[in-house]
């Protein structure tokens, strides 16, 4: 089956072979724009219909970012939660990724991490999250970036910040999967298969980390 037939009706109208790298872009162009509308149905907005304050209908939107109910006056401002996610390599810079044990995305690719508990910090958060889900002691950690992402669960998006360091451990003797990690794996960047991976916000920060590295 060529190209033209794998994307057609798909993408719209039929081109010639000689485009097909163009069909391909479209179609996957296509593929996240439909993403990006499937996961619009679980922003707040759409999700929350009842005022928590009240308990009575007319909470709606007052703008991209903040709900407000018509009858009491309580205004929510949906503002990203802080998670933390860390680079770890070993001696031959090989990176450490783990498999999501539970959803979303149960059984892929994934860095370690989570949410930062209230009223902790986002160093602590990671340095709890790695002893918590793979036994390891942090020896030094490092601020690599952040980045903006939207985690659906439970039929609601959770619009986060992801806070990511670079993690030096030195001993590796006690690693063990726990927690939200059912195992873990080296691999060396160039080798990590993002379509194992996931979430979409791992992904951009594996490949940030790989353009670094470049």
């Amino acid at each position: 089956m060529g190209t033209r037939d794998v994307w057609r009706g798909t993408v719209g109208p039929t081109i010639d072979k000689e485009t097909g790298a163009w069909i391909l872009e479209l179609g996957i162009w296509n593929l996240f724009r439909w993403k990006t509308f499937m996961q619009t149905q679980f922003y707040p907005e759409n999700v929350f219909k009842f005022c928590p304050r009240c308990g009575r209908a007319g909470f709606i939107p007052a703008s991209p970012k903040e709900l407000h109910c018509t009858i009491c006056g309580f205004r929510y401002f949906v503002n990203p939660a802080a998670a933390v996610a860390a680079l770890i390599t070993d001696a031959d810079g090989q990176l450490l990724l783990t498999r999501r044990r539970n959803a979303p995305a149960a059984g892929m690719l994934d860095l370690p991490g989570g949410f930062v508990d209230k009223f902790e910090t986002a160093e602590d958060a990671i340095t709890r999250e790695i002893m918590e889900e793979l036994n390891l002691s942090v020896e030094e950690i490092r601020f690599f970036g952040s980045f903006p992402n939207e985690y659906l669960y439970d039929g609601i998006v959770y619009f986060t910040l992801d806070i990511v360091f670079k993690c030096v451990v030195h001993n590796f003797d006690l690693l063990h999967p726990a927690d939200d990690v059912s195992s873990c794996e080296f691999i060396a960047p160039d080798k990590i298969n993002l379509n194992e991976i996931g979430l979409d916000s791992v992904k951009n920060i594996i490949l940030a980390y790989w353009k670094k590295k470049q």
